[in-house]
C-alpha cells in the first residue's frame, strides 16, 4: 500500500528504504516473463505441461477492434479512447 510521505525542505526525494524497494522490484520484473510468471518457472523443462491456459475476453480491447474495422483511416499508431456505455 503506498501511503506517501511530506518531505520537508533538505530531505531526500528518495530514503534507502524506497531506493532499496524499488530495486527489488526492477529485480522482480526482469524475472518475470511477457506472460507475468516467473521466468524460472515457466522456462524450466519439468514445467512444460504443467500450465493450462483459458481464452478470455477483453470487451474494452473487442471494442477497439470492432472500432478500427469500421475506419477507413489508416489505424497504426492510433490511440483509442475507450468508455464505458451507460446502463440501459
Amino acid at each position: 500500500m503506498l501511503r506517501g510521505r511530506v518531505i520537508t525542505p533538505g530531505e531526500p526525494l528518495w530514503t534507502q528504504t524506497d531506493t532499496d524497494l524499488a530495486v527489488a522490484l526492477v529485480e522482480v520484473e526482469h524475472q518475470q516473463h511477457d506472460c507475468g510468471h516467473p521466468r524460472s518457472e515457466t522456462m524450466d523443462p519439468a514445467n512444460e505441461f504443467a500450465y493450462e491456459a483459458t481464452p478470455v475476453r477483453c470487451h474494452a480491447c473487442a471494442a477497439i477492434d470492432r472500432a478500427a474495422k469500421t475506419t477507413d483511416i489508416d489505424a497504426a499508431g492510433l490511440r483509442w479512447i475507450v468508455t464505458q456505455k451507460e446502463a440501459t
